[in-house]
This record gives C-alpha cells, sequence and structure tokens, in this order.
C-alpha cells in the first residue's frame, strides 16, 4: 500500500486489458474499412457511366484491405456483362495487391479500377472509379467523425 491507497489490478490485469481493448480497436477498423470498400466497388460498378464490352473493366474493380502486407480482406467479381471477364478480374486484383503489400504499416484500404485504360475512359468524361473514390473517403471521414466525437 502506498499513500494509503491500494491498486484494484496488477500490471499483468493492465496489459490484459490494452491488449482487448486494441483487438477489439482493430476488430474495428476492419470493419470500417471493409463498410470503405464495399462503399467504393457499389458505387464504381453501378454509376459506371461507359460501356461494356468485354466486361474487363467493371470486372477489375474491386478492393483489398491488406494489414502489415498481409491481404486480410478482398471484393472482386466478374462483371455481369461482357466477353472475357476474367481478364479484368485478375488484373484488378494483382494491381490492388501489388500496392496493398507495399505498405507494411498497419492496415490499408485500396480500391482499383485495374485495367491499364480505365484512366483513358475517364480521361473521354466516363465516369469509372473518381466519383466511388469521393464517396468512399467521404464515408470514411463521416463515420470517424461520428465515432471520435463520442469518445
Amino acid at each position: 500500500m502506498r499513500n494509503g491507497m491500494t491498486p484494484l489490478f496488477d500490471q499483468k490485469s493492465l496489459e490484459q486489458w490494452f491488449e482487448h481493448f486494441q483487438s477489439k480497436a482493430e476488430d474495428k477498423t476492419l470493419v470500417l474499412l471493409q463498410a470503405g470498400g464495399e462503399k467504393f466497388i457499389e458505387v464504381a460498378r453501378r454509376s459506371g457511366s461507359y460501356k461494356d464490352q468485354t466486361g474487363n473493366l467493371r470486372s477489375s474493380i474491386g478492393y483489398i484491405i491488406a494489414k502489415d502486407g498481409e491481404v486480410v480482406k478482398e471484393n472482386f467479381k466478374e462483371s455481369d456483362k461482357g466477353t472475357d471477364k476474367t481478364t479484368g478480374k485478375y488484373k484488378g486484383r494483382r494491381l490492388a495487391e501489388e500496392v496493398s503489400l507495399s505498405h507494411t504499416g498497419g492496415y490499408i484500404l485500396v480500391g482499383v479500377a485495374g485495367m491499364e485504360y480505365a484512366a483513358a475512359v475517364e480521361a473521354k468524361g466516363y465516369e469509372v472509379v473518381s466519383g466511388a473514390n469521393t464517396q468512399c473517403e467521404k464515408y470514411l471521414r463521416d463515420t470517424l467523425k461520428s465515432v471520435f466525437s463520442k469518445i
């Protein structure tokens, strides 16, 4: 007993509580990033104003979440329309994985349109992912503000 006070916990209990808190925070972070990724692909796949021919561009839209350089979640799927589609899914996933694995410090959400001509399609005035990116960022920012305003 020091200064008339007796601690109600020991060092081990305190460390266990911090580990539990960190684990819960990481779980919530993953849920938030996954919701952001789903928002990204929902908007990008729905609002793409270009016409599908092969289906590759729409199939290349997706996201990967990585933690410390390891992929933990992803969502890529083939388009309903088009003649090929598998090439786009493969290229989108490969690009997102390449970007995500270069980030080794914590979590990262990478949303992509993985076909090499995606930027050229947007440059012609068609919506591919720029609007989806904006909405995803807004969703994440607003959700984080809401969470931190309660602390």
